[in-house]
Order: structure tokens, then C-alpha cells, then sequence
């Protein structure tokens, strides 16, 4: 379905579109989430292009990039030299040109709960935990920073990929505490953000206590079995925990009358189970991970971070809990905007797709998920990097000057970006910045520009130096 509407968005990064004149339109999307691998660029597009040369140059911070301002449809095929990645971060960019090699790390942040009810002795365990994670790098190219608040709402939340609840007095006084809002935790999670609840934390991000009370229900489909019981156990790690965190086999861990766990349905995963009858649900789940609108979250009944502390499982829980975009993943992204934006200077023109892990990948979904890493890079938090199927822009149109683009403002550019296709499901016709309007073309061209550049030197440029 096509959406037709009129919008008036401020200067320096509006999205222009109409009905009538050079302005243009846009279209919607359904979301779906491949795993990146190999990237390669297959040739040929239909375009609109009038740019009789195109040369895209990385300089020091700054990227230097070509405007294509299409206003006549090209149908001719032209040869691409296809780019073969590795699954590594090596890269071999063109037909004779030197393989280089990038490491790009991530930083997940932390926020603790440390406030009334929350066990003293639980968060110190998770921070010291995590520091040894971060300085032994356990989980390669992925750093772990964190922070406690004695107080959880939107704007304690605000900048951080995941929130621990730890063991405490109780889920059902989480509940209740006016310094915890679950709405805000809710919100939190629902947006995209991680949740890892122990103990008392899993039960208050259950969806139903058996007998008792419901939870803030972040892990929607999984209930949760009161157990009183304290000391060691035997917690045996699934096949599914093995994929998920690099676990397997059966360890001793910590319970401090934690729940017993069950799946009730939809996509819930099983990560751990109770391997004796301590707590009295021998086969009932200790770790279990699910989804709550666009982010993630883990329930664990046992204490990983107690003594005997196991600092990798807990990496591993948050790490998935974030999903933030790997290293690897990123680097497949900048290898395929690499090659976008080689044939580009080429050929003059955009290729019809780009091919990642097998999947072809057309410009418009391209350029969102361009917007998301370089928005995900920015902001160092996580961000889901998923291929969308974003319809094309209708009527391609721009003219800008030559000039530089400031950071700040290429960054406000992707922010309109992502919400306009967001909203309407299509790409915009042309981006209105300092320099002009920017068309289809050119945005892709630039953010191409710049992801390449940011995998080759592990930062965004500060500017983006534009010239028609």
C-alpha cells in the first residue's frame, strides 16, 4: 500500500515529499533479521542518474563523496568485480587492491539496580563480575561498562543498553518500590534495550508468579514457581545455551530461593535447567531467554555471580540480553558500503541490491541499515541493525552545492532518515540539508562513504565534504 502524505520538517535535515513539483514520496516496511556474513555487489540499475563522474575520497576525518541527482532512468548493465569477504574482519575490497584488516569494538553499557531491596552483596558480585569480563576480554571485541542507581525510571535508563535487576528481598517488593518504575523498565526493553533478571529480578520480569502475583512480564511468555531452598545446586545447560552463550555441560551454582521457570509459549528459549531436586523442580528452567517488543530479555533463578562466581556466563547473558550489533556485523555492513560506494565512483550509478549472507539486499533497505550503524556507532548503545523491506523512493529528485557536511548534521540526517522510514515504510525522495536537496542517490552514496570510513579508521568522520 502506498501512502501519500504532505510533511513540513525543519531545515538542515528535512525529508522532503509531495504530491506535486520536485518534491516526492515515500512507502512501508516489514522487518525481518538474517545473520550478516559475506558481502558482495551485483551489478546493474535502474537508477535515475544525469552525474557524468563520481569519486569518493577518505581523507584523515573527513569523507569526501559525490552528489548523483537522478532525473532520467538508466536500463544498462554493467560489470561489477565482486567483493569476497571472509567471516573474519578481513577484508578484500577490489580485484587487486590490498586486503586490510579492521577490529571494531563494542561497548555494552550496564546499569545495576542497587537501591531499597536490592542484596548488597548480589551487586557487588555483578560489578566485580563485569570488570573482570571487560579487563580479561571475554567476550573478543566486546568491552563491558557499567554503573548502579539506587533509583530506576526513563531518565536512569536513558543512554544504557541493558539493566541488571539482581537478588534481593523479593520480586514482589521490586514491584511495589517507588524507586523502581516498571513502566519505565517496560518501555525500556520494549525500545530495544536488554533486561537480566536474578533471583528476585526474575521473578518481578516473569509474567506470573504461580499463586502469587504477576510480574512486569518483560519475558512475556515465561511463569514463574515460588522454591525455597538456599545453597548449591546442579544446573544443567541446554543445547539451545550452547548456540546462544558458549555453555554447556552441568556446573555447581549458588541459589538463594530463586524460581523455578517455565516457558508458556511463543519464543521463549530454555538456556538452563535445575539438573537435581534441591529446589524441588528438578528439569524446571534456571535461565530462560525471551522477547519483549524490540529487545530481549534473560531470567535466571540461581547466582552466577555469587560465590562460585562464573563472570563468563554472565558476559554472555548480557551480551545476548543487549544484542547489540557485533563487530562482525559491522564489518559486513562497512565491506558491502564499500563496495556499494566503489560502484558508485564506477558506474555512476547505484547498484540494484547488495548481497549479504545470500540475501540480496535492495538500496532503500540498504540505507536503513546504513542509518542504523552509523546512529548505533554514534550513540554507542544498542541498536537493532535488521534488513527491512523498505519500498523505493518514487521520484528521486535533488541539487545541492558543493560543501561539507558537519557531523552533527549528517547524524540529525539519519535520525529524519530512520523515522521517515519508520513511519512510511519507503525511502525518501531527497533529504533537504545545508547544502540542498540531497537525493536518493546521494544519501546512499554518502552514508556509504561514511560506514566505510568508520571501518577503516574505527570512528565517524567529523565532516562529509560534498561536491555535485
Amino acid at each position: 500500500m502506498l501512502i501519500v502524505l504532505t510533511l513540513t520538517l525543519p531545515l538542515n535535515a528535512n525529508l522532503a515529499f509531495a504530491t506535486t513539483g520536485n518534491q516526492t514520496n515515500t512507502t512501508n516496511t516489514v522487518q525481518s533479521t538474517p545473520t550478516l556474513t559475506n558481502a558482495t555487489v551485483n551489478n546493474s540499475t535502474t537508477q535515475k542518474n544525469t552525474s557524468t563522474t563520481s569519486t569518493a575520497k577518505l581523507t584523515n576525518t573527513t569523507v569526501s563523496t559525490v552528489k548523483k541527482t537522478n532525473t532520467a532512468t538508466s536500463t544498462t548493465t554493467a560489470p561489477i568485480t565482486n567483493v569476497n569477504n571472509t567471516t573474519t574482519i578481513t577484508k578484500n575490497i577490489a580485484a587487486g587492491s590490498p586486503a586490510t584488516t579492521t577490529t571494531v569494538t563494542e561497548t555494552i553499557k550496564v546499569l545495576i539496580y542497587s537501591g531499597i531491596y536490592s542484596a548488597s552483596d548480589c551487586v557487588t558480585g555483578l560489578e566485580t563480575a563485569l570488570q573482570y569480563d571487560d579487563t580479561h576480554n571475554v567476550i573478543p571485541n566486546v568491552n563491558f561498562s557499567y554503573a548502579t542507581s539506587t533509583v530506576i525510571n526513563a531518565a536512569t535508563l536513558a543512554g544504557y543498553n541493558v539493566l541488571i535487576m539482581p537478588g534481593g528481598d523479593g520480586g514482589s517488593l521490586y514491584l511495589g518500590s517507588s524507586s523502581i518504575s516498571g513502566t519505565a523498565i517496560k518501555n525500556f526493553v520494549a525500545n530495544g534495550g536488554g533486561y537480566l533478571g536474578i533471583c528476585a529480578g526474575a521473578y518481578a520480569g516473569s509474567n506470573y508468579v504461580s499463586g502469587d502475583y504477576y510480574g512486569w512480564g518483560v519475558a512475556p511468555d515465561v511463569d514463574a514457581k515460588p522454591v525455597s531452598y538456599e545453597g548449591l545446586l546442579s544446573m544443567k545447560f541446554t543445547s539451545a545455551a550452547q548456540q546462544i552463550l558458549g555453555s554447556n555441560g552441568t556446573i555447581n551454582i549458588a541459589h538463594y530461593n530463586g524460581p523455578a521457570l517455565y516457558v508458556t509459549g511463543g519464543k521463549a528459549i530454555v538456556l538452563a535447567t535445575y539438573a537435581d531436586d534441591h529446589t524441588g523442580y528438578e528439569g524446571y528452567a534456571d535461565i530462560v531467554g525471551d522477547f519483549y517488543g524490540n529487545g530481549r530479555s534473560v531470567l535466571m533463578g540461581s547466582h552466577p555471580e555469587l560465590t562460585p562466581q562464573d563472570p563468563g556466563l554472565i558476559a554472555e547473558m548480557v551480551d545476548w540480553a543487549a544484542d547489540v550489533p557485533t563487530p562482525e556485523t559491522l564489518s559486513q555492513i562497512g565491506n558491502a558500503a564499500k563496495s556499494v560506494d566503489n560502484f558508485i565512483d564506477t558506474d555512476h550509478k547505484l547498484p540494484n541490491y547488495v548481497t549479504i549472507n545470500n540475501q540480496q539486499i535492495t538500496m532503500p533497505s540498504f540505507l536503513y541499515m546504513l542509518i542504523a550503524g552509523t546512529l548505533g556507532v554514534n550513540s554507542g548503545s544498542s541498536y537493532s541493525i535488521s534488513v527491512k523491506n523498505v519500498s523505493k523512493a518514487p521520484d528521486p529528485t535533488g541539487n545541492y552545492k558543493a560543501g561539507n557536511i558537519q557531523k552533527t548534521e549528517y547524524i540529525s540526517i539519519a535520525q529524519q532518515i530512520e523515522s521517515f522510514i519508520t513511519a512510511n515504510g519507503r525511502a525518501p525522495n531527497y533529504a533537504n540539508t545545508s547544502l540542498g536537496e540531497m537525493s536518493f542517490g546521494s544519501l546512499v552514496h554518502m552514508f556509504s562513504s561514511i560506514f566505510s570510513y568508520y571501518l577503516n579508521h574505527g570512528t565517524l568522520p567529523s565532516q562529509v565534504s560534498m561536491s555535485p
